[in-house]
């Protein structure tokens, strides 16, 4: 249809006219809602279809049609657009639509596509998201890992504090007083950028425990919600001190990946004092913040998988650019040489071969493979949560890695949305709040019809 086609009488707002009728079209309309967050009104044209004698009926059943405030009128691809770029984070997809050569075509060729298979579209919907396809809410999720989180510190800062004196301390095996002092004697005042930590102002045994049992304060602090942000803020800051003047004891991949988190943490934590009670609202979680601890566990798992096989030990099977099954001999040796070795490495180890070399396919899969599904719709994002958990405690059973596989379930916690938890508990409760608008959404679509009524009657 022309976009130049305008109706007689045009809503009092953007109106987008969509088949009722059509299951796959209420799932997708539920998400649309959302997202216009009340800039646009919703009506299947079962209901609404003669106000607007201009559009052909054959119309409303091929495609969405929105109509603006001016009574233009768009359809498919280019009236979803039109709808959504009342969003800012949508915007581009307009921008695009009228810009990028190319990028029409190719929306409009999709959605004919899949406006004729409708069914087929309806299920691979109900494969990828399952019933609820509107934008995830994370509210459980953002709890529940700052709480994870501040375990990891409380474990790192209490196992570092029985242990300080021995490491760093001034009769310790690498006093730090004296690590300092002759990376100032070798590199002059750059050195405060190059090794940051708090020890340069005090370097005693006395001040190492005050950074020790500040980071015990303030991650019981967190567990408590209390002053999250801040919390998280001294806690970035006291384990920075630390790593720094722990030299070699605090280099290990465990240690880099909770100062990694700790940090974004603090862009992702409320910034509020006191815990919010259950009947307070609910603000929502930073986008940016999630996209980063998510790329974060990316990262830590795909470079995992990625350094194994370019090692060049042949033991993970792959040898002159192809895999070669017989080779996956990993786990032969892991066991062994692993950080000590649990009493159930003894009983891994005594699994047959051909278990042994699946392990090590399986291991490879979920490090290289699986980190991809984080960025899916709800279903293949919960598998990957779900593979990757069990990898870090079929890895913590084995072998001691600190806090490091704890860590990294931490941050799987942010790959479960709300809708995944109210699914399993319908008396979730934030996902209610976070929905509560839903039915202000339906009443201003009563409000918007009975307004086109009247526009009629008055025309």
């Amino acid at each position: 249809m022309n976009s130049q086609m305008r109706v007689a009488n045009p809503p009092p707002k953007p109106l987008m006219i969509w088949d009722g009728e059509c299951h796959f079209c209420r799932r997708w309309i539920e998400r649309w809602r959302e997202i216009t967050a009340g800039e646009v009104e919703y009506a299947p044209y079962q209901e609404i279809a003669d106000r607007f004698p201009e559009i052909p009926r054959e119309q409303f059943q091929r495609s969405v049609v929105y109509i603006d405030k001016s009574g233009q009128v768009f359809v498919a691809a280019e009236a979803v657009y039109r709808s959504l770029r009342c969003r800012p984070s949508k915007k581009w997809l307009w921008w695009s639509y009228q810009h990028i050569p190319g990028f029409a075509a190719v929306s409009e060729l999709g959605y004919n596509f899949i406006a004729r298979h409708r069914g087929f579209a309806s299920a691979i919907t109900q494969l990828l998201w399952g019933k609820d396809v509107r934008p995830p809410t994370y509210f459980w999720a953002h709890r529940w890992f700052l709480r994870a989180l501040a375990l990891v510190y409380l474990i790192a800062f209490v196992s570092l504090w029985i242990q300080i004196d021995g490491l760093v301390g001034s009769n310790g095996i690498l006093p730090i007083s004296d690590y300092l002092s002759l990376a100032h004697r070798e590199i002059g005042y750059k050195t405060v950028w190059i090794l940051p930590t708090l020890c340069w102002f005090n370097s005693s045994n006395g001040f190492l425990h005050f950074l020790c049992g500040s980071g015990v304060l303030f991650s019981l602090l967190l567990i408590c919600r209390i002053a999250p942000a801040i919390s998280l803020g001294v806690l970035f800051v006291s384990y920075l001190s630390l790593s720094v003047a722990g030299q070699a004891f605090l280099s290990f991949q465990w240690d880099i990946l909770l100062l990694e988190t700790g940090f974004v943490a603090i862009f992702f934590a409320p910034w509020q004092l006191w815990p919010r009670s259950a009947t307070a609202a609910i603000r929502p979680v930073s986008p940016v913040a999630m996209f980063l601890l998510k790329f974060l566990l990316f990262k830590l798992m795909f470079m995992s998988g990625v350094v194994k096989l370019t090692s060049g030990d042949n033991c993970w099977g792959w040898i002159n650019h192809s895999f070669h099954w017989s080779a996956l001999t990993a786990l032969d040796y892991h066991y062994w040489t692993q950080p000590l070795p649990t009493v159930f490495a003894w009983f891994a180890d005594k699994h047959p071969e051909w278990f042994k070399k699946f392990s090590v396919a399986f291991c490879l899969v979920v490090e290289i493979i699986v980190p991809f599904f984080i960025w899916a719709p709800r279903r293949p994002r919960l598998i990957a949560a779900g593979l990757i958990i069990f990898l870090q405690l079929a890895i913590a059973i084995t072998g001691n890695y600190c806090f490091f596989n704890l860590l990294t379930i931490a941050l799987c916690l942010l790959l479960i949305d709300d809708a995944s938890l109210r699914r399993a508990s319908p008396t979730y409760a934030p996902v209610a709040a976070s929905r509560g608008n839903h039915r202000s959404h339906r009443h201003s679509a009563v409000k918007s019809l009975a307004l086109l009524h009247r526009t009629e009657a008055r025309g």
